[in-house]
């Protein structure tokens, strides 16, 4: 971005084109299906009538209604194209298929129904979902984090650094849903592209002028955030996670390097990417670089990173963590009140953000000290007994490892450690966490996190092959074993749940039945504390 363009200045730019476009296509015109038509590159042929009104464009046939849009597509658990009858029973005026399955459809052209194909569905209910919606991203600063950890907590970060500067900013993300006053339940971290054309619509009506994105890998390669208008795109870092999905590292890392590209693409007139430089990943992102019509800025303990933390500054204590910031000339003290090495790191990418917004050190300092607690994430319970208990979302052997690290920075007497994988993901990951587990705590509870409809106890097998000591205990159920754990813990120590973090609820099988980590954690200190 212009170092003499101001946030406001950025905003104004960004307005006036969204005006200008706005003008260019009235209420009537975004509902009228020539129009959508118009504007989806993705389409490959039409049957039918086009000059029709479309009231809503739905891919899921339960909330079809009268002069619907229906576009079927292939999801993992069910296929929309086996709906489309049933969309076309409660109102479906025109139906999106797969190219290769027009003539499986041929017949309802003769219904009078429009049938429409294209290459790849999904891309077109990114690109009829944001024509219908009337392109909100583009009446707002969009703000896209992706990234295998620290999504979430930068999310936190930037909401409180732009709350302090006077903005509105919209959250969606992995832990909910959130702007105003309102907050709603996350499905996915980054919803299906209709629905979030819609999200961000409804926010941008409620005055949200920043919206904080954490965009997932699935999000990315599943063309969720295709027709989104990006400010600024962040990479925090790449580690072992969804491999059950991507398969390799390499398809993993091109599915995050997709919001690079979408930034390329992005109408807005001042882009930006923030990348982390002391991830591998990331510092093959910056020597691409000169591929890129916008800056990157870097962030990291690196002394070449462009917003760097001293690393002999840094003060980690059970009760927040300081350091010394240098951004080119510039020197100012960074203060927080949540632990965790890894919190400088989200920090620093935190700041990166806002500077590359032209936010003031003033308000940035403002906004991070003012963020207590981020749900799940580093979340300290301290007990009457003289121990703490800290509930995290760590999931990965990165996140894992990165965790377990940060508690021994803080010299507990002993770390007590609680911990399951998930069922029908990634396989790989279970030995690798057990390892790393047993290497770093002192005492290890292993149990069920999420098991699905994977046997609980062949995951756990699967943990315990990478273990190679014998500080552990396996106790399946996941209450229990965090009872276990807080029963032994004396004063000095830390217990650490990790895996579940803000989540409160646990998958047996196909049925989802309420739990809560921190809940479950209070609930055993109350009963030691006599409460």
């Amino acid at each position: 971005m212009h170092p003499h363009c101001g946030m406001r200045d950025i905003f104004r730019e960004m307005l006036s084109y969204s005006d200008e476009m706005m003008e260019s296509r009235s209420t009537t015109e975004q509902k009228s299906l020539a129009l959508l038509l118009e504007e989806c590159q993705a389409v490959t042929g039409v049957s039918g009538e086009r000059e029709r009104t479309i009231s809503s464009v739905e891919y899921d046939s339960r909330r079809v209604g009268a002069n619907t849009l229906f576009v079927a597509i292939e999801g993992f658990e069910s296929d929309g194209h086996r709906f489309i009858h049933d969309a076309i029973s409660r109102g479906a005026v025109a139906v999106v298929v797969s190219s290769g399955r027009r003539a499986e459809f041929a017949g309802i052209a003769e219904q009078g129904i429009t049938l429409i194909d294209a290459e790849n569905s999904r891309r077109a209910l990114s690109q009829l979902s944001a024509a219908f919606f009337r392109y909100p991203a583009s009446r707002m600063a969009v703000l896209g984090i992706t990234g295998t950890n620290g999504k979430t907590s930068v999310t936190y970060m930037l909401e409180s650094i732009l709350s302090a500067a006077g903005y509105t900013p919209g959250i969606i993300g992995t832990v909910n849903y959130r702007w105003g006053g309102k907050n709603l339940t996350a499905r996915n971290t980054t919803p299906e592209s209709r629905d979030l054309q819609e999200l961000l619509s409804t926010m941008s009506s409620d005055g949200v002028d920043v919206a904080i994105m954490e965009v997932s890998s699935h999000g990315l390669d599943l063309n969720r955030v295709d027709d989104i208008s990006f400010d600024v795109s962040v990479f925090t870092n790449l580690s072992r996670d969804h491999l059950d999905y991507h398969h390799t590292f390499d398809d993993y890392f091109t599915a995050k390097m997709k919001i690079f590209d979408l930034l390329e693409r992005s109408v807005k007139p001042e882009r930006c990417g923030v990348v982390n430089i002391d991830d591998v990943y990331g510092k093959r992102i910056l020597d691409r670089r000169d591929s890129f019509s916008y800056p990157l800025v870097s962030y990291g303990i690196s002394d070449d990173a462009h917003v760097s933390a001293s690393v002999e500054s840094i003060v980690n204590a059970i009760d927040g963590i300081s350091y010394q910031l240098t951004e080119a000339d510039h020197r100012e003290a960074i203060t927080l009140q949540l632990s965790g090495i890894f919190n400088v790191y989200n920090s620093l990418c935190a700041i990166a953000v806002a500077r590359a917004l032209h936010l003031p050190f003033e308000q940035i300092r403002e906004g991070l000290a003012a963020v207590k607690r981020i749900p799940g994430r580093f979340d300290r319970i301290a007990s009457r007994l003289g121990f703490h208990v800290i509930v995290d979302y760590a999931h990965t052997d990165d996140a894992l490892l990165k965790l377990l690290e940060s508690v021994q920075g803080l010299h507990p007497r002993r770390l007590i450690a609680v911990f399951g994988c998930g069922g029908n993901r990634d396989v790989t990951k279970r030995p690798i966490m057990g390892k790393i587990a047993v290497e770093h705590a002192d005492w290890v509870v292993i149990t069920n996190d999420n098991p699905r409809r994977e046997d609980p106890r062949r995951i756990i097998d699967d943990i315990v092959a990478g273990v190679d000591r014998d500080n552990y205990e396996i106790i399946p159920d996941r209450a229990e074993a965090i009872e276990r754990a807080i029963g032994m813990a004396e004063a000095g120590d830390i217990v650490v749940i990790a895996g579940k973090g803000h989540e409160d609820y646990q998958i047996l099988g196909t049925e989802r039945i309420h739990f809560d980590d921190r809940e479950r954690a209070l609930h055993s200190l109350r009963e030691r504390e006599g409460r």
